[in-house]
């Protein structure tokens, strides 16, 4: 047993690395990890040589089967699908914050809807883990020519100067958390002209009630628009809500609120030259805010 917590505590934070970035869900990546876990205790580890690389298979598996599973539900989810947010206190570690932001961005997360399961997969293991092709394709049941054919045409789904200039997907440059605070400062103080000034002219905004609450669902585009839908939000917000400061994936961002519990939490996307911002995410969806309200009850 002493084994399997020394393995656990080893490999559990690349599990769930993996996890989150191939579902964009925290809670069912935790699932994910913890079940390969617990079959993991069912088996003889000694046989096992490489022990990295059979759990990374484990969990890559069980995740594709999960995006193979759920992609038929996405076509009919209600409005657009937005990753989970992982939500930490404002004050939390800067190490560990800095960590999220430059491994798991939450625009990352969005852009990664584009791609097919298998390209998704193929993706996360190679680019942002640096598995081998051939690796890769060993575990997924597939060839090392084919894993290097879904990678080109996962990248090229991804590449922004093609498909979306407006969501830059690299390192998040000091200009833009000072206009992620100053967009969180604006919205708090109800400033709508000082939020129009910080909005990007092509400035879109989307909304994942998932069909639960009140939300927008079909994405809202153009910096007119996305400001008509801040200024009725804030209008609702100063009159019965709150305002948290928190990190989102790491990155400075806010979260509405009422009663004490999470009713939007907010994210924001600058453009490539860190003038303006250029996407708003708001997560309303309550499934999706469970582990904000874990983290607002272990701070009460």
């Amino acid at each position: 047993m002493s084994d399997y917590h020394t393995l656990y505590d080893e490999y559990r934070p690349l599990l769930f690395h993996i996890a989150y970035r191939m579902l964009g869900l925290s809670q069912d990546a935790e699932d994910i990890v913890q079940d390969v876990f617990v079959s993991l205790q069912q088996q003889n580890t000694v046989e096992i040589t490489n022990m990295k690389a059979y759990l990374c298979k484990l969990v890559s598996n069980r995740c594709l089967n999960e995006l193979k599973s759920s992609r038929k539900a996405k076509t009919t989810y209600i409005g657009p699908w937005l990753p989970e947010p992982i939500v930490t206190a404002a004050e939390g570690n800067p190490e560990k914050s800095l960590e999220l932001q430059d491994d798991i961005a939450y625009a990352y997360l969005v852009v990664m809807e584009r791609l097919t399961p298998m390209e998704r997969t193929v993706f996360v293991l190679r680019e942002t883990l640096g598995f081998a092709f051939k690796e890769i394709g060993e575990w997924i049941g597939t060839s090392e020519v084919n894993c290097r054919q879904l990678f080109s045409r996962g990248k090229r789904k991804l590449d922004a100067k093609v498909n979306d200039p407006g969501v830059p997907i690299s390192r998040i440059k000091p200009e833009s958390r000072a206009l992620s605070v100053s967009f969180s400062t604006a919205f708090r103080a109800g400033d709508i002209p000082a939020i129009v000034e910080l909005l990007s002219e092509d400035a879109i905004m989307h909304t994942d009630g998932g069909g639960i609450v009140k939300a927008a669902i079909n994405p809202i585009i153009g910096r007119s628009r996305v400001k008509d839908l801040l200024a009725f939000s804030i209008s609702n917000y100063l009159r019965t809500g709150t305002f948290k400061k928190v990190l989102v994936n790491g990155q400075e961002s806010f979260m509405v609120l009422y009663d004490g519990k999470p009713h939007a939490v907010y994210t924001l996307v600058v453009t490539p030259d860190g003038t303006a911002v250029s996407r708003v995410y708001v997560m309303m969806n309550p499934h999706k805010l469970l582990g904000v309200a874990r983290l607002l009850e272990r701070q009460s």
